[in-house]
């Protein structure tokens, strides 16, 4: 498995790792559990009932439905304002106002619509900020972020696997143009509004990956990969238009819910040993204690970067203030509100009939407020590039490039000569060592690992510059051509 395959399946499974610990360890079990009881009975009574004539299931499924909902509100509700205290303080009150809510949204059933409604878009807006923080966590991850960008200089100016991302624009662009043709006659004012904003999102990514991200390559991918994602929802508007169906959601957006609450506690509530230790070993050889000012390879001595970077970003302080017991809850109570709406999708009698949208012109008004968001996620995130010191340390966080490394026509070129027996592997293994990283960052290694955000000329300096030339001379001499022996 390459360095590439690694990174990207030791983040996944890290996130299910460590997810699936913290869900149900003993702080967050009572949490997990409640969860889950709640929307697979929930689940199974509602498939049970679909098709059904009994009258005393049936209320028992509406039952479970009130149930459900009281306690997305009170997930929300507590998680919000009260979780980064002490459970003894607000746990029984909570209890208290989960049986409420359900007393009054049963008797009062009217009300049930609305907070279905409202925690099923919430859950749309906070999935997609979700979604940034998936793929800034990937790319700009200190760990796997440097396996992808090994090797690449900062100041080279593309975006990583950019045309990859145009080609999706291109087909992205191909649907926009659908939908504009398909909104005009009959006359769909949403949808052309939804469509307007596709196009932008489009032409602002082409515009990222050919112009901007020459100024910043992590954060510029990150917001490419970001786009890459959630454009999944404008695929979705495009088939149920073309097919001339109803909206409606499947399996998969509640799979993806699932695996959002997993990253949710990876990220925000692990504040236990990185799970990323293990990793490191695949980058550098040889890592000291955490009070350790340096970090030894072979015969040289690199001065360590801090591993963890303060993010001050003005809207991480949500989370902060929050707390990751709040985060959970918050994240749960949503989705809990989400798939009672993903339940009504199934049956014919649903909350919904006496609300004044139906249930699929609630999935619809979903996917183009999707769409719409994308956009302007995209507009907020660029122009806080632009105005935000502290957007940019979280957005374009620090890497290890390892610029040294051979450009990657004269590493192959190198392989191959290895591969046909004209080279000896563990000639160019040793001389890479010595004649590379010792020469190059004898002096001043530490400038070595280049901060994206600090381009080489000016920032670096002539110390940089120094080790540069060292490291270069190495490898010119681990890379230099042999001549090709005459024929005797």
């Amino acid at each position: 498995m390459s360095y590439v395959e690694k990174a990207f399946y030791q983040y996944v499974k890290n996130i299910f790792t460590s997810g699936f610990r913290i869900l149900f360890s003993k702080k967050y079990i009572f949490y997990t559990f409640a969860f889950s009881l709640i929307a697979v009975t929930s689940t199974v009574f509602y498939l049970i009932t679909k098709d059904s004539t009994d009258l005393l299931l049936k209320e028992i499924g509406s039952i479970l439905i009130v149930v459900e909902l009281s306690f997305a509100v009170t997930y929300v509700f507590f998680g919000i304002l009260f979780a980064k205290y002490p459970v003894k303080y607000w746990g029984a009150p909570a209890f208290i106002s989960a049986a409420g809510m359900a007393a009054l949204l049963y008797f009062f059933p009217i009300i049930s619509p609305y907070i279905a409604a409202i925690g099923y878009l919430g859950w749309i807006l906070v999935s997609i900020f979700l979604t940034f923080s998936l793929s800034r966590n990937f790319w700009g991850n200190r760990i796997f972020g440097s396996v992808m960008f090994l090797g690449k200089k900062a100041d080279e100016g593309s975006v990583l696997f950019g045309g990859v991302v145009v080609i999706l624009s291109v087909v992205n662009a191909g649907m926009t143009g659908y939908l504009i043709f398909r909104s005009i006659n009959p006359f769909n004012l949403s949808l052309i509004i939804a469509s307007g904003f596709s196009l932008i999102a489009i032409i602002l990514v082409n515009v990222i990956v050919f112009k901007l991200g020459k100024r910043d390559d992590v954060f510029y991918t990150i917001l490419s990969f970001f786009y890459a994602i959630a454009s999944f929802t404008l695929w979705k508007l495009t088939f149920y238009t073309y097919q001339n169906s109803l909206p409606s959601d499947n399996i998969g957006s509640v799979l993806v819910a699932l695996f959002f609450i997993f990253y949710t506690v990876s990220n925000y509530a692990k504040k236990i040993k990185k799970i990323e230790k293990d990793a490191t070993k695949e980058i550098i050889v040889e890592q000291k204690e955490k009070e350790n000012k340096s970090i030894e390879i072979g015969e040289v001595v690199i001065e360590k970067i801090d591993e963890e970077e303060e993010e001050k970003w003005a809207l991480l302080n949500i989370p902060r203030f929050i707390g990751p017991l709040g985060i959970l809850m918050s994240v749960m109570g949503l989705i809990l509100s989400y798939h009672v709406t993903y339940l009504q999708v199934l049956t014919d009698t649903d909350i919904f009939s006496e609300f004044f949208l139906t249930k699929d012109e609630l999935v619809g008004i979903k996917d183009k407020f999707s769409v719409i968001l994308l956009t302007c996620l995209l507009v907020f995130f660029l122009f806080s590039y632009l105005w935000s010191e502290d957007f940019r340390k979280y957005g374009s966080p620090t890497l290890y490039r390892f610029e040294f490394l051979p450009p990657y026509k004269e590493l192959v070129e190198r392989i191959e000569r290895v591969r046909k027996g004209e080279d000896s592997w563990k000639q160019y293994a040793n001389m890479l060592i010595k004649q590379g990283v010792k020469a190059g960052a004898k002096s001043t290694a530490k400038k070595v690992f280049v901060d994206p955000s600090k381009k080489v000329a000016g920032a670096i300096g002539g110390a940089y510059s120094a080790s540069k030339k060292g490291v270069t001379k190495g490898f010119n001499k681990v890379f230099r051509r042999k001549g090709k022996k005459k024929k005797s």
